[in-house]
C-alpha cells in the first residue's frame, strides 16, 4: 500500500452542472472528481473518474451512466513550461478501492494502469500530437495509442484533450522482455532497457550514465534510466547497457564506422527505426526532437540484439508552431541543431549527425523518404487525415475555444503573423507542411543506388494500409499492391461492385461513383489475401 498525499474516498455522481453549457458530446467524456481545487505537480492525490462512451456515432450525454471506467485515480499535473496555463495536462494512474494500481483498457487502448490527459494547449489546431502519433503508426513502429474526448473536472467543463498511452514497458506499450532483478547474466541481462534523452537540471547522477563521448554542448552525453528505473535497476544492469552503447559509439564515431571488436555501428541498431525516428523529427521540425522526452529502447538479444529509437513522444512545439531552433522555418535540418535559439544542447546527441555523414546510412534515409512520400507522408493522405478531424471535431472544438479563447492571442513563442481564426491555423499548418515537404524533398541527400536496408526492412506495415478511412471519394493503399494483384471491392451484400487489377489504379482506388456506406476491399496476391472495410461518407 502506498502512502498519497490525499486519502479519502470519493464517490462519482452523474448529477452536476457546469459553467460552460455542456450536456452532450460526439467524444467520449471523462468526468474527473477531486476534494482539492488545486491539482499539484506532485504526488498524486486521489480523485474519481468516470468515462461515458456509448460507442463510435452515439452521442454521449452527460447524465449517461459511466461505461468504460468508474472509480479511483491517482492524479497530478504535468508538463514543465505548459503548467503554467489553466488548461493543465495530467497524469492519471487507476486504482483500485484499496489505492493499488490496476491496469484497464481505456477506450480501446492497450491495458495498463498509466495515462495521459494532454491539453495541447499552445496547439491551437489540436492536431499536430495526434497526427505525428498516427504518422508515426503509420510507418510500422509502436506510438501511444490516443482518443479524443471532453472533459469534466468537479463540474467544471474542461474541454477537448486527448486520453493517450503513456510510455512504459509493457505488451501493449513498448513490447521488449521485462528486466527483473535476479536478471544479472547471459540473455536475460540484455534486455529489455528503455534510455532517455531529456533535461538533467532536476536529476540526481544515480539516475543517469554519461558517455564517452560529447554532446553537441561539449560535456559529457547524459543518458538517464527509464526502465528500468534508476532505483531499480542494478549495478550489473547498468554495466551492461553502458557497454553496449559505448560499443555503438565507438563505432558510430570512428573513422571507418567501424569499433575495435570489428563490429559497424549499424550492427548495433534497428536502422529503420532510426531512419523513421530522424525523417517524423526533421518533417515535423520538432525543436524538442532528439534531445528532450526522446527515447531509445533495446530488448533481449534472444528477441531483437539490436537498439531502437523512439517512441517518439513531445511533438507539442512541430509543424511551424513555434520560433525555438527556427522551428517556423519550413529549410534546415533539425538534428544540425544549428539555426537560430537552438538550447537545451546538454542533452543532445552527436551520432545523429555522424550518421547522416555516412553514406549507407544518407542511402537508407533517402530511400525511405521517398517510399513514404509516397504513401503516408503524401500531401493527399496528410491533408486528407487533416480535413477529417477537423470535420469530426467540429463541435468540441467550438465548445473548446468558446472556454479557452486562445485563437488568435499569442500565448508561446508563436512566430509573428499568427492566425486569428481556427480556419487560419489549419491553413498555416497545411501551408507550413507543403514547404517542409517540398524543402526536403529537394534537399535529401543520398541516393537509391545502393541501400543497405532489405525489402524486409523497409517495409513500413507488414500489411496494407488503407487511408483516409472514412474518406468521401478515394483510398490509398499503401504499399501499392503487386501489379498483378486482384483488387475487389464488395458492398454491405457481399455483391462485388469493382474489380481491377493492381496495376490499373497503382494504390489510388476512386469511390466517387459509390453510394454511402460501408464497403470491403479485398487484396488478392500471390501468396496472400487482404481484407480491409472502408467507410465512405459524404
Amino acid at each position: 500500500m502506498k502512502t498519497h498525499f490525499l486519502i479519502a474516498v470519493v464517490l462519482l455522481c452523474n448529477a452536476y452542472t457546469t459553467a460552460q453549457e455542456f450536456t452532450q458530446s460526439e467524444l467520449p467524456i471523462i468526468v474527473l472528481t477531486t476534494t482539492i481545487e488545486e491539482i499539484p505537480d506532485e504526488p498524486k492525490v486521489l480523485g474519481g473518474m468516470g468515462i461515458i462512451y456509448g460507442g463510435e456515432g452515439v452521442v454521449n450525454q452527460l447524465t449517461d451512466s459511466f461505461t468504460e471506467y468508474n472509480g479511483n485515480i491517482g492524479i497530478e499535473t504535468r508538463g514543465n513550461s505548459t503548467q503554467g496555463f489553466d488548461k493543465k495536462t495530467y497524469t492519471l494512474e487507476l486504482w483500485d478501492a484499496e489505492l493499488n494500481e490496476i491496469s484497464v483498457n481505456l477506450l480501446g487502448m492497450g491495458g495498463e494502469e498509466d495515462w495521459v490527459l494532454h491539453a495541447m494547449v499552445i496547439d491551437k489546431t489540436q492536431l499536430r500530437i495526434p497526427m505525428s502519433f498516427y504518422l508515426a503508426q503509420q510507418m510500422g513502429h509502436y506510438a501511444a495509442d490516443w482518443r479524443y474526448v471532453e472533459v469534466t473536472l468537479n463540474g467544471q467543463y474542461q474541454g477537448i484533450y486527448i486520453l493517450t498511452e503513456q510510455i512504459k514497458r509493457d505488451d501493449d506499450r513498448v513490447d521488449i522482455a521485462k528486466l527483473d532483478l535476479d536478471d544479472l547474466a547471459g540473455d536475460s541481462l540484455t534486455g529489455g532497457y528503455i534510455l532517455r534523452m531529456d533535461w538533467t537540471w532536476d536529476v540526481d547522477y544515480e539516475d543517469l550514465f554519461f558517455s564517452e563521448y560529447n554532446s553537441q554542448a561539449g560535456y559529457p552525453m547524459p543518458y538517464q534510466y527509464y526502465y528500468p528505473k534508476a532505483s531499480n535497476i542494478l549495478p550489473t544492469q547498468k554495466t551492461y547497457i553502458k557497454g553496449f552503447m559505448d560499443e555503438f559509439e565507438n563505432a558510430v564515431f570512428s573513422d571507418d564506422y567501424t569499433n575495435l571488436q570489428g563490429f559497424r555501428y549499424n550492427d548495433y541498431i534497428d536502422t529503420k527505426s532510426f531512419v523513421d525516428f530522424l525523417l517524423i523529427n526533421e518533417f515535423s521540425k520538432n525543436s524538442d526532437g532528439y534531445k528532450l522526452s526522446s527515447y531509445m529502447h533495446k530488448d533481449r538479444d534472444d528477441n531483437d540484439s539490436r537498439l531502437k529509437a523512439g517512441p517518439i513522444w513531445d511533438f507539442d512545439q512541430t509543424y511551424g508552431l513555434s520560433t525555438v531552433c527556427s522551428s517556423n522555418v519550413t529549410n534546415g535540418w533539425t538534428y544540425l541543431q544549428n539555426q537560430d535559439d537552438c538550447g537545451d544542447l546538454e542533452s543532445m546527441p552527436m551520432f545523429w549527425q555522424a550518421m547522416m555523414e555516412d553514406t549507407l546510412f544518407q542511402n537508407a534515409t533517402y530511400c525511405r523518404w521517398n517510399e513514404l512520400r509516397e504513401g503516408p507522408l503524401h500531401q493527399d493522405s496528410l491533408f486528407n487525415w487533416i480535413d477529417s478531424y477537423v470535420f469530426s471535431l467540429t463541435n468540441p472544438l467550438e465548445r473548446n475555444f468558446e472556454t479557452w479563447d486562445f485563437i488568435g492571442e499569442q500565448i508561446w513563442i508563436e512566430p509573428d503573423n499568427f492566425p486569428d481564426t481556427y480556419e487560419g491555423e489549419i491553413e498555416y499548418l497545411k501551408n507550413w507542411m507543403t514547404e517542409r515537404l517540398t524543402w526536403m524533398d529537394d534537399n535529401m541527400p543520398g541516393s537509391c543506388d545502393y541501400n543497405w536496408l532489405s525489402t524486409e526492412d523497409i517495409s513500413p506495415l507488414g500489411e496494407y494500409s488503407i487511408y483516409p478511412n472514412p474518406t468521401s471519394n478515394e483510398v490509398f493503399i499503401y504499399p501499392s499492391p503487386e501489379s498483378n494483384s486482384m483488387v475487389y471491392v464488395y458492398n454491405s451484400l457481399g455483391q462485388i461492385v469493382l474489380e481491377k487489377r493492381a496495376r490499373e489504379f497503382k494504390g489510388k482506388l476512386s469511390l466517387d461513383n459509390f453510394p454511402e456506406g460501408m464497403y470491403f476491399l479485398r487484396i488478392n496476391g500471390m501468396n496472400s489475401t487482404t481484407t480491409k472495410k472502408i467507410q465512405l461518407q459524404r
